[in-house]
């Protein structure tokens, strides 16, 4: 048997060696080569702009270009990600042409790239493979929030001087804002848990709110979120991170957020675990009953001043509650009882004096002046001065700045800016708009090189637009470049750095 077997297996060899003489018909077949594609290729591009390659490739058979189809794919190609990931089909051209816009693209992000030629008779196919990355342009600049009808975006100035419109919306594209209210952006960063340690934005409207990502500027966590509980009237005015710190580097002490004119806190560290808003904070009565002016004076002694308007006096913000103030803190003027309502408030030329512009029962406008730090060995007064106002139309206006270089405040009626002087208490025009432009807003970009810059938002019933000014350590306004428009009702402004 073992005999049988070795020699069938020698056929078999054998038989192998004989040379196959059939003829065949061998069809050649359409080879595709996509040029350059060895290896990939580096791309950034800026979030909103738009891409455009044209490879070339070349065919074995030309002249079969109607049987070739075309796909340009992503995804992403950051270390973190994983290769089970979707592939995402952006455009079935033969040249790519495409604008880098939400939901496919997310600022700051790598993504691969592929490009794949094929003909549909055979299915064999060319590749080339780029590597790109989403340039987060909108790292630093001058943000814009804007109304639309009853609808909120922002936009953006960038540091070349470009303007960059509704960029909200590009990025947001399935969470559009209500009619906007106040946008917040922290000098610092905040570490609460909720995220990584990182400056904060959010984007106050009337009836919501949401915390952005800082870097890619994608809507984040929604306002119930924030909080532990989420307040049963939403009406946000103020959602912001206080700082007691006193060095270069400030560091978040306190949140506080003003919601219906009621006041909620954060208090960060000290414990594990995500930090949010918590409920009403009482009045020192013990109730709810009060409505605080949508302003908030930070210092170190005080990490964070608010005024009822209700009752007519100023109270300190604490993670347990609101007190009064000690009745030593007050000699110029009762900082338990004002007798007067809260218009405006901001920061003085010296680091935690405040300027609090109030009106009396019978429209009388007064400057109230104090500070919330005391030195130690200090006396524990906090109040600085009160005047009646020499400020015509102060009561009337649209918007306010004040400056923390110069002893100014600057606000606006109709199309004027004046500047009011608190050492002096007199008031000078500093600038005319065109009849037709009405000033809706004002903020100070803060410069440590002792000129600050002033920002001027206009409203023409039909188009916003924005000027810039320098401000001397005079405090005189100096026109720096022609205006931009093209923009929404402006509501509000801030300045984002990296």
């Amino acid at each position: 048997m073992k005999i049988q077997i070795l020699s069938l297996l020698a056929v078999v060899a054998l038989a192998g060696c004989y040379k196959d003489k059939g003829n065949y018909d061998y069809r050649p077949v359409n080879e595709i080569v996509v040029e350059n594609g060895k290896g990939p290729e580096a791309l950034s591009v800026s979030f909103n702009d738009s891409l455009k390659l044209s490879p070339s490739f070349t065919q074995t058979m030309p002249g079969h270009d109607t049987s070739l189809a075309f796909e340009w794919t992503v995804f992403d190609n950051s270390p973190a990600s994983s290769y089970t990931l979707p592939r995402s089909v952006v455009s079935t051209d033969r040249n790519l042409a495409i604008r880098i816009t939400s939901p496919v693209f997310t600022l700051g992000q790598n993504y691969r790239l592929g490009y794949k030629v094929s003909d549909k008779r055979t299915g064999l196919a060319g590749y080339h493979f780029y590597d790109l990355t989403i340039v987060n342009k909108y790292a630093r600049g001058w943000m814009f929030m804007e109304q639309f009808g009853n609808n909120g975006d922002f936009s953006m100035i960038l540091p070349d001087g470009t303007a960059e419109y509704r960029v909200y919306s590009a990025i947001n594209t399935n969470y559009p804002m209500g009619r906007p209210v106040k946008l917040e952006i922290t000098p610092f960063q905040v570490t609460d848990d909720l995220s990584p340690s990182s400056r904060k934005i959010y984007l106050l409207w009337e009836n919501g709110a949401a915390e952005l990502d800082y870097q890619t500027l994608q809507r984040k966590f929604d306002y119930g979120y924030l909080f532990y509980l989420a307040p049963e009237v939403v009406k946000p005015a103020v959602h912001t991170w206080m700082s007691t710190s006193t060095g270069a580097t400030l560091s978040a002490s306190l949140g506080v957020a003003i919601n219906d004119g009621k006041v909620h806190a954060n208090l960060v560290g000290g414990f594990p675990g995500s930090k949010k808003w918590g409920g009403v904070l009482l009045e020192p009565e013990g109730t709810p009953n009060y409505s605080v002016a949508p302003f908030v004076a930070g210092g170190t002694t005080y990490t964070a001043l608010v005024h009822d308007n209700t009752g007519k006096r100023f109270l300190s913000v604490t993670t347990t509650g609101l007190l009064r103030l000690p009745t030593q803190a007050s000699t110029e003027f009762d900082m338990n009882n004002t007798g007067m309502e809260l218009v405006y408030m901001d920061s003085a030329n010296v680091p935690r004096y405040h300027n609090a512009v109030m009106k009396d029962a019978g429209g009388v406008p007064y400057l109230l002046q104090f500070k919330a730090i005391v030195a130690t060995g200090e006396s524990p007064v906090l109040t600085l001065g009160k005047m009646q106002m020499n400020a015509p139309g102060i009561l009337q206006m649209s918007a306010a700045a004040g400056s923390t270089t110069t002893p100014h405040l600057y606000y606006a009626a109709g199309n004027k800016i004046q500047r009011f002087e608190t050492t002096s208490n007199t008031t000078a025009e500093q600038y005319v708009f065109p009849q037709q432009e009405q000033v809706v807003r004002m903020k100070f970009k803060r410069e440590p090189t002792g000129i600050s810059q002033l920002a001027v938002a206009t409203w023409n019933g039909a188009e916003g637009h924005v000027y810039f000014f320098n401000v001397s350590n005079l405090g005189d306004l100096t026109l720096t470049a022609p205006s931009y428009g093209g923009f929404g009702r402006i509501v509000d402004m801030g300045y984002k750095v990296p």
